[in-house]
């Protein structure tokens, strides 16, 4: 993201009193240097929290999300961190304490259908959160942003706020329980993350120099460019993406492979193994 580093009305307007600042920082985008930095910032205060506080999931403990008090220091010594800016996701504005505001939040980690199916969920990156204040039932949006002043997420070119939700009385449990159309958009966004996971780990070199706050959204765009040609198949989808990011958007322009993607998207034969009959070799 360009712009500033912090949404630009806090350097218009001082803090209003009772109102904490907190970062929403995810861990696993950080190398280890960046990290110690980050945590040396406190002074030996424990002014963090991990939104994952399990012990018995201690790697998604350490690699997930978690949320820091902000101060004038701390922001001026995290500026000079330049891989922080990828693995941040949220500035939040709340006059809740941080113990608090992190318990109220955690619950959001795990979506539920209406038929009872659960899964993982990072609800604060920019798509989903966007879509959960509009979209969630009342309830779950209550629990979400209660408490909360204003959540700023990144945007294409600043920090977009989104208001939150006062004079709401704190629960300690709760679930985001969404419909099951809701479900099935939230798990789009899902499909980017998992296909981007898969590919950091097979095909590394595929995102050389790019940034991580990137990979998703050239995945994204793969993604949709292969909707765009009709495939719904999620190997299609899979294999389109792969060769546009490893090839470019050219590699669909000749006419021999829009007839390979329009057969594949009318008939039973995956796209991969229309890609070896044409070729003679998967790409």
């Amino acid at each position: 993201m360009t712009g500033s580093w912090v949404p630009e009305a806090w350097g218009e307007a001082v803090p209003v009193s009772g109102i904490r600042r907190y970062a929403l920082i995810e861990m696993a985008a950080l190398p280890p240097a960046t990290r110690n930095a980050l945590f040396g910032s406190f002074d030996g205060d424990s002014q963090y929290w991990p939104l994952i506080d399990d012990d018995r999931q201690l790697h998604l403990k350490r690699e997930g999300p978690w949320l820091l008090l902000v101060n004038d220091q701390r922001l001026r010594e995290w500026q000079n961190l330049e891989p922080l800016s990828c693995a941040l996701h949220a500035w939040i504005e709340s006059g809740l304490e941080g113990e608090q505001l992190a318990s109220q939040l955690a619950p959001a980690m795990v979506i539920e259908n209406q038929e009872g199916k659960r899964s993982l969920l990072r609800f604060y990156i920019p798509e989903l959160i966007e879509r959960l204040h509009a979209e969630a039932p009342e309830e779950c949006r209550d629990s979400l942003f209660g408490g909360i002043q204003r959540w700023w997420y990144r945007g294409p070119n600043e920090w977009m706020p989104l208001a939150g939700v006062y004079n709401h009385k704190h629960l300690s449990t709760w679930k985001l329980k969404v419909s099951n159309d809701l479900w099935a958009a939230l798990h789009g966004d899902m499909e980017v993350m998992n296909l981007t996971a898969e590919l950091i780990e097979s095909a590394p070199d595929l995102f050389h120099d790019v940034c991580s706050c990137e990979r998703p959204r050239l995945v994204s765009k793969a993604l949709k460019n292969a909707e765009e040609q009709g495939l719904t198949r999620v190997s299609d989808r899979r294999t389109f993406a792969y060769l546009q990011l490893s090839q470019g958007e050219d590699t669909w322009a000749s006419k021999n492979m829009q007839a390979l993607l329009k057969q594949a998207s009318h008939s039973e034969t995956p796209l991969i193994d229309l890609l070896e009959e044409a070729y003679g070799e998967r790409n």
